[in-house]
């Protein structure tokens, strides 16, 4: 149906343009049509109304459009606030045809949606079509709604994958992931993994690629372990395509089966610097334990931990000659030690000791110990100790065999205060012990 013939049906019967029957039975046809016709005519500067079918007087929105002659503000008062009326008197005047959907909400709810169309039919009429889109809008809204939602987990997905990412390149590690299908199987490696074996970042790895770098004499270890199954660690030497080797420690863990599809899941990080760690300590204690081996006594760390509980850390080989113990039963309970002391000798060396680790003094001590074969010998220890920073005490002695010292010391004595021939005390003991009775006094 053409503009012209809207035109004609919508206008009023005064016109004189058609019969009244005819008039009469095209404004039915017209009134049936689902979507809200509406004639406008530019009069003195305004935009009136001069007719509308049954949908428009029907249509929730329109105000006064059941009244011929009502300006075009009074029919499309709910747009008030937008720009419409403007765009139709530009219709009316330049002819440029307009077709928008215009949309008004309240907090929470939506007022109306509509898609109105506007076509120049005469030099000063327009013929406007409105139709419902309150549904169309509503789920344009609820997709726009979903995609900002989608939006947003994909954000945090990269954001949380950015963060794991960093996680794996600050912790020098990395995961791959086996996808074993019936008729195919897909490797998949993290950029950690690839960044600490030093290949280019990709997420597909060819299977045979992918143990490619395991030197050779470490590769037997590395298919063992991953025979046995799940759960277990394997530390072997990676060559990357630098030249470079670095010691890697992987954990492989398999999923149940799902649907004839296993997954195989491992974790590798790279512990190079731990190794190399744990060689610059072997050699440090290597060389403490060379030192140890070569001096007349044995050496020792004694801690007093904060909560009050003690422990022997180390102890030097030398102690299984010098005490009759093993350096493992110390370490293990260090009291085997004090069962050495002679019991005169038992409390002064318990009491020297703690004043020691108390006060933070140098500690010095001459006591006997006995022996396995019975023989007592005497032995001194020094010991030096010091506050770490967690509240505990650590003390480093030394203890040596001074048992030649004190034989010699007694003889001496002996030749000062007796007499060589007989034995018998001579008057330089007497003399001492007057001047010992007399101080006592």
């Amino acid at each position: 149906m053409s503009s012209e013939l809207l035109t004609d049906l919508l206008a009023p019967v005064g016109d004189g343009l058609i019969e009244p029957m005819a008039q009469a039975r095209l404004q039915a046809l017209v009134d049936a049509v689902p979507v809200a016709l509406m004639e406008f005519r530019l009069q003195n500067g305004r935009l009136v109304l001069l007719a509308a079918n049954a949908a428009a007087r029907r249509m929730p929105g329109l105000g006064a459009v059941r009244e011929p002659g009502a300006d075009a503000s009074e029919v499309f008062d709910l747009l008030a606030s937008t720009s419409l009326l403007d765009q139709l008197y530009g219709v009316v005047r330049v002819g440029v045809p307009l077709e928008c959907r215009q949309v008004v909400r309240e907090p929470g709810r939506l007022l109306l949606a509509w898609d109105l169309s506007a076509r120049r039919v005469t030099h000063d009429c327009i013929m406007v079509t409105v139709r419902d889109a309150s549904e169309a809008e509503t789920l344009r809204a609820a997709l726009a709604a979903s995609e900002r939602s989608l939006e947003e987990v994909r954000r945090e997905l990269r954001e949380q994958t950015e963060v794991f990412n960093t996680m794996e390149s600050l912790a020098r590690t990395g995961h791959w992931r086996r996808i074993e299908d019936p008729g195919e199987t897909v490797l998949l490696w993290s950029p950690g993994l690839c960044n600490i074996a030093g290949f280019e970042q990709q997420e597909w790895v060819d299977p045979e690629r992918a143990v490619s770098g395991i030197l050779p004499e470490d590769r037997h270890v590395f298919d063992k372990i991953r025979e046995r199954g799940s759960g277990l660690d394997v530390e072997y030497r990676w060559r990357r395509p630098d030249g470079e080797v670095r010691w890697m420690r992987s954990r492989v863990q398999r999923t149940l089966p799902r649907d004839g599809v296993q997954v195989v899941m491992g974790v590798v990080q790279d512990v190079t610097d731990e190794h190399r760690a744990a060689e610059q300590l072997r050699e440090q204690l290597l060389f403490i334990q060379r030192i140890a081996s070569r001096i007349p006594g044995f050496i020792y760390e004694y801690r007093l931990h904060s909560d009050g509980s003690t422990s022997v850390q180390y102890i030097s080989d030398a102690v299984r000659e010098f005490m009759g113990v093993e350096p493992h039963e110390v370490t293990t309970d260090h009291g085997v030690l004090m069962h050495r002391v002679v019991p005169e000798d038992l409390p002064q060396v318990q009491r020297s000791a703690m004043m020691s680790v108390r006060k933070l003094v140098p500690w010095q001590c001459e006591y006997r110990v006995r022996m396995n074969d019975g023989s007592v010998r005497w032995h001194m220890t020094n010991a030096v100790p010091h506050r770490e920073a967690d509240g505990s005490v650590v003390s480093h002695g030394f203890t040596m065999d001074i048992t030649d010292r004190k034989l010699a010391e007694q003889e001496i004595e002996r030749l000062a205060f007796y007499d060589a021939l007989t034995g018998l005390p001579n008057r330089r003991l007497l003399l001492d012990r007057l001047q010992r009775s007399i101080a006592a006094c």
